[in-house]
């Protein structure tokens, strides 16, 4: 069994010993074959640093001269399947901006420190500074040198403005020196052999066009949609030996319910990690969130917490009017290619940042005739939506004007008491605290805002997790193994005075389906009560709840 690469960006080490690894050397040897200047967009963590280093291994020739004439790559598709000559070394400049100070002139001295070191390193005779951050000549010197033209590398060029993007005054200051720094390669085109540019957004991407000419976007290019991240194809081929430990590992823990196969978990890793898309047809996997689930038998939102979003998803609700639910919208339709890739960093639009950083990704591309691309996004997959949950639920505690442990303990000891009437009253409030313009009327709006509200005060096991008889809308667990299954049934309804009958209809709807499709049977040798919620709810959140004992731990045979 292959060993996980958590975190790992150096394609020769993971290869020499025996790591995990996606082939993606068809389209490293298409790139280098076809072109030369390339900028692809991924969100953080998504495999650019190892895509290249692919390239820098390729490039530097067999790491052992007296090893095999195809190096590292002699069992990889490039080197297979292609007429590649593997004995052709470039000298290559490096340069990672993903560590970079928080002042213009950290940057400034980064930059600089980084040509100067090439200089030294290759004793190259240049004398520059700060002030003078010509790349150009360096690409130049090295090209002399050796003979043979030079590969440049570029990893998170615009890290320096992302991770500055809540300042926008140094944001811009940060872009104007990159785009200085890049397009002082303009006129080296000559010297050059290949250039590969990362990054997560196209903040400076203008100034480093000017600087390369005829540099090609393959953010959207649907050749390249998988260059990044797990096809479905390649997570089944890479850890079908993985998964059988990981199901047992999650069961011995009780993280999965003992009637789940490896059927069940691959499926339960889809429905967090992929949906990631760049053409609207390819879907991915996260690497990163993959790679550390395996490790730890555990799904939780190891991506999102790298790289939060708070600030673009409290923009975006500033955007709806202050409406916190739009964070749990599903799908954002209507967007152009150009929107999407804003490259100017003043009019990066909170939707536009989302897409960019990756937490909305393509759904459906529309083509018009004589108009552009119409793109629909939406939320790629359960990790990145209880991330936005959590964004909800903040805003939604600050419009109830309690905290989440007071929302937490009235929420506990209503069900404790099995008190219908303080259960009501509290998800009552929840659905009022909104302001009526922003309800809708369908169920799974309510459902999303309850969801929200309970993953907050509750420690809540996910419904996409079924056993074999099924799920409930909600299935969550309290202190003490006390175990709830919810289940919520809406009607708009139209009479008034028939309110009240409809949503105690409704509401014993909802407990005859949690009793006739026995969704807590899985769960009756761990908990010490197993509890049923029925939920009526009409259109603007009125609402019913019926709360009962299922059974008691001392009570079965």
């Amino acid at each position: 069994m292959k060993q996980l690469q958590i975190g790992m960006a150096s394609f020769q080490e993971l290869i020499e010993d025996n790591y995990v690894y996606a082939d993606k050397t068809r389209h490293v040897y298409e790139l280098v074959s076809k072109g030369k200047f390339y900028f692809l967009s991924r969100p953080r963590r998504f495999g650019k640093s190892l895509l290249l280093s692919t390239f820098e291994a390729l490039f530097s020739g067999p790491p052992d001269p007296n090893g095999p004439q195809k190096g590292l790559f002699q069992d990889l598709w490039i080197g297979r399947h292609s007429n590649y000559d593997f004995s052709q070394k470039y000298p290559i400049i490096n340069l990672s901006m993903s560590t970079l100070g928080s002042t213009q002139e950290a940057l400034i001295q980064y930059l600089s420190d980084k040509l100067q070191n090439i200089i030294i390193r290759e004793k190259l005779s240049l004398s520059l500074s700060p002030l003078n951050l010509d790349f150009g000549s360096v690409v130049e010197s090295l090209n002399c040198k050796y003979g043979q033209k030079v590969v440049v590398l570029i990893d998170e060029y615009d890290a320096p403005i992302s991770e500055n993007i809540g300042d926008l005054p140094l944001a811009l200051k940060f872009r104007d020196v990159l785009k200085g720094f890049y397009s002082s390669l303009k006129g080296s085109d000559k010297y050059l052999r290949f250039v590969f540019v990362t990054g997560v957004t196209r903040y400076a991407l203008t100034g480093l066009s000017a600087g390369l000419n005829q540099l090609k976007d393959l953010t959207f290019d649907e050749k390249y949609a998988d260059i990044c991240g797990f096809t479905p194809e390649e997570f089944d081929s890479c850890f079908e030996e993985h998964l059988p430990v990981v199901l047992q590992n999650m069961k011995n823990k009780g993280r999965l319910p003992e009637d789940q196969t490896v059927s069940d978990l691959r499926k339960k890793f889809l429905s967090w990690y992929d949906g990631y898309s760049w053409d609207g047809e390819t879907r991915v996997l996260n690497p990163y969130s993959i790679l550390n689930c395996l490790d730890m038998s555990k799904f939780d939102n190891y991506w999102v917490n790298t790289y939060p979003s708070a600030g673009f998803l409290r923009n975006l609700i500033a955007e709806y009017d202050g409406d916190p639910t739009v964070v749990l919208q599903d799908k954002y339709d209507s967007y152009s290619q150009t929107v999407l890739g804003s490259a100017e960093v003043s009019e990066l639009t909170p939707v536009a940042g989302l897409f960019q950083t990756g937490y909305l990704t393509t759904d459906t591309i529309t083509a018009k005739p004589n108009a552009p691309e119409v793109y629909s996004l939406k939320i790629p997959n359960w990790e990145v939506k209880y991330n936005n949950y959590n964004i909800f639920s903040n805003t939604l505690f600050s419009l109830l004007g309690r905290t989440p442990t007071a929302a937490k303990n009235s929420f506990e000891s209503a069900l404790m008491d099995r008190d219908s009437g303080r259960m009501t009253e509290l998800i009552g409030s929840v659905f009022a605290s909104l302001p009526a313009i922003h309800h809708r009327d369908n169920e799974s709006f309510y459902h999303s805002v309850l969801f929200g509200f309970c993953r907050s005060v509750c420690n809540l096991v996910f419904s996409e997790t079924p056993g074999a008889v099924g799920t409930p809308d909600l299935f969550f667990y309290c202190p003490n193994e006390v175990y709830v299954a919810l289940e919520l049934k809406y009607d708009k309804g139209t009479k008034s005075s028939d309110q009240e009958a409809l949503l105690k209809k409704q509401a014993l709807k909802a407990i005859y389906t949690i009793d006739t499709k026995s969704y807590l049977s899985p769960y009756l040798d761990k908990a010490k009560q197993l509890i049923k919620i029925g939920l009526g709810v009409t259109y603007r959140g009125k609402c019913l709840a019926i709360v009962q004992d299922f059974v008691r731990k001392n009570d079965r045979q």
